[in-house]
C-alpha cells in the first residue's frame, strides 16, 4: 500500500509524549497520520509553549506532518465552554477540542479524525468516545476511537528517549490549582509531622 492509497487521519494532539505512541499505532493500521495541536484549555501560556514545542519535536522524530496550529486562545474560551457544560469541566474540554478537530478534519478533507487523549489513564474514555462520535456526526467525518491506555507507560518511555517535555498535570487552570493545593497540603503535613510534640 503506497502513501497515496492510505486513508488520511487527522490526529488531535494534546502533547508530544501522548503523540509518540498514538501516531505509531495508527500508522500501523495503515493510516496516513497528520497531527494538529488545538488545546485552549492549557494554562498558563508557558505550559502551552512547552507542549506545542514538544509536539513539534515529536513530529520531526516520528516523521509526521503537523497542520499549522491555531493562534493562542484566550483563557475565557475554555471557561465559557465549562460554563456552557454546567461546570463539568472535562466533558466541556473534550467537546471544545474534539468538535474543533472534527471541523478541521472536514475543512481539510480528512475522512476521519482521532485524538491522543485515548492513551491517558487519567481521562474519561467513554466520555471521549461519545463526544468524538457526536462531533464526527455533526461535521460528517468519522471518529476513530481506540483505547490505548495500556500503552501509556510505553509512550512516556519513548517520550523520554526522545527528550520530550513531559507534563505532570492535565493542563487546565483547574488541574493546576488542584496540583498546587495538593502540594501545599503535603508541605503543611510535613511541617506538622516535624514539629515537636507539646
Amino acid at each position: 500500500m503506497t502513501g497515496n492509497d492510505r486513508e488520511r487521519l487527522l490526529l488531535h494532539c494534546c502533547c508530544g509524549p501522548c503523540a509518540a505512541t498514538v501516531v505509531q499505532y495508527f500508522a500501523g493500521t495503515g493510516k496516513q497520520v497528520t497531527g494538529w495541536y488545538y488545546n485552549p484549555n492549557i494554562y498558563p501560556p508557558e505550559e502551552m509553549r512547552l507542549r506545542r514545542q514538544a509536539l513539534q519535536q515529536a513530529s520531526i522524530a516520528l516523521g509526521i506532518p503537523l497542520l499549522p496550529p491555531e493562534p493562542d486562545p484566550e483563557p475565557y474560551e475554555f471557561l465559557l465552554a465549562v460554563a456552557a457544560e454546567g461546570g463539568v469541566r472535562c466533558r466541556a474540554c473534550y467537546r471544545l477540542r474534539l468538535e474543533a478537530a472534527a471541523r478541521k478534519a472536514k475543512e481539510e478533507g480528512f475522512p476521519a479524525f482521532s485524538t491522543t487523549l485515548s492513551i491517558s489513564p487519567y481521562q474519561d474514555l467513554e466520555a471521549i468516545r461519545e463526544t468524538g462520535e457526536a462531533a464526527g456526526e455533526k461535521y460528517g467525518v468519522r471518529f476513530e476511537f481506540v483505547d490505548l491506555r495500556k500503552k501509556h507507560r510505553e509512550s512516556l518511555e519513548r517520550a523520554r528517549s526522545l527528550g520530550l517535555y513531559c507534563q505532570n498535570y492535565c493542563g487546565c487552570m483547574f488541574s493546576d490549582l488542584e496540583r498546587s493545593a495538593a502540594r501545599a497540603l503535603r508541605a503543611v503535613r510535613k511541617v506538622k509531622s516535624a514539629a515537636p510534640a507539646e
